[in-house]
């Protein structure tokens, strides 16, 4: 899989600026916002709560607005990020998402 979406849509406008995490996963930036998009081959990973609350902030649950709902991708693949990075995503995924406490 190789994807780019430098120029084209995203919910927050035409993608400006793009950084690939991995295949199939980007983040992207606008004019106004960002957030992380997510090929449909990789979505088994995450949540199907997980997907509702992008698609809620999005309109999609293939974007996963910078905010807070990307914080379900680190969470659902936390070999591409560090420790601390995963460590606080699920703090804001259990808050945010699932409505846990953080333990």
């Amino acid at each position: 899989m190789t994807f780019t979406l430098n120029g084209k849509s995203s919910p927050w406008g035409i993608v400006q600026d793009e950084e690939v995490i991995a295949d199939g996963i980007i983040y992207v930036s606008t004019a106004s916002h960002g957030g992380i998009w997510v090929a449909r081959e990789l979505m088994h990973r995450i949540t199907h709560e997980m997907q509702d609350y992008a698609k809620y902030w999005s309109g999609s649950s293939q974007w996963f607005e910078e905010d807070c709902a990307a914080q379900c991708v680190v969470v659902s693949f936390p070999e591409l990020f560090s420790a601390d990075q995963v460590a606080s995503a699920w703090e804001t995924v259990r808050r945010y998402v699932t409505k846990e406490e953080a333990a």
